[in-house]
């Protein structure tokens, strides 16, 4: 995954709660690469063409993800914040 920084901003493609409340994210960096974001951390990467999509369609099994419209991207502490 490489070293992260805290200045490094992520973008939210999709997002899912469970029965609990939780909120998981698919996000994407600059680069276009796609992240699994929960429990406050990023989890995985995918890269290529469409990969948030992809990493969606592949997560699919375990929750229903609906993709948000694309906005202005966070930090790591913007997405905890977020993600509650």
């Amino acid at each position: 995954m490489g070293l992260l920084t805290s200045f490094e901003r992520y973008t939210v493609r999709y997002r899912c709660s469970d029965r609990r409340g939780r909120t998981a994210l698919i996000v994407e960096d600059s680069a276009g690469a796609a992240y699994l974001f929960t429990s406050g951390t990023l989890q995985g990467r995918m890269g290529g063409n469409n990969a948030s999509t992809r990493l969606a369609k592949r997560l699919e099994q375990v929750a229903h993800w609906r993709q948000v419209p694309r906005v202005a991207p966070y930090t790591l502490d913007g997405l905890r914040q977020m993600a509650g």
